[in-house]
């Protein structure tokens, strides 16, 4: 497993893709931290998850539950006072 900063793997990219696309595992890290983990793919052909596919798993396993309608018309709120931006402009000066 090798071991890469940040900005020598932006840098350097289709070095460490080569390294990557010959088995190897690459972790990425941000000043010292741990931040990315690239590996080949699976060799068992590894399909590709759809957005939908995803959203099913977690709503079976009960970790979000899926909207059944699309959403309402907005409508601001409606607030006394001034409005935020003014408010901002002021305290700018």
């Amino acid at each position: 497993m090798q071991r890469v900063g940040s900005r020598e793997f932006k840098n350097r990219m289709g070095k460490y893709m080569r390294v990557v696309r010959k088995g190897q595992t690459l972790m990425v890290t941000d000043r010292g931290q741990v931040v990315a983990k690239i590996t080949p793919p699976d060799e068992g052909g590894q399909q590709e998850a759809t957005m939908e596919t995803v959203l099913k798993k977690l709503e079976a396993a009960g970790q979000i539950r899926v909207a059944r309608r699309p959403l309402g018309k907005f409508r601001a709120a409606k607030a006394k006072g001034k409005p935020a931006s003014q408010i901002i402009i002021e305290d700018r000066r």
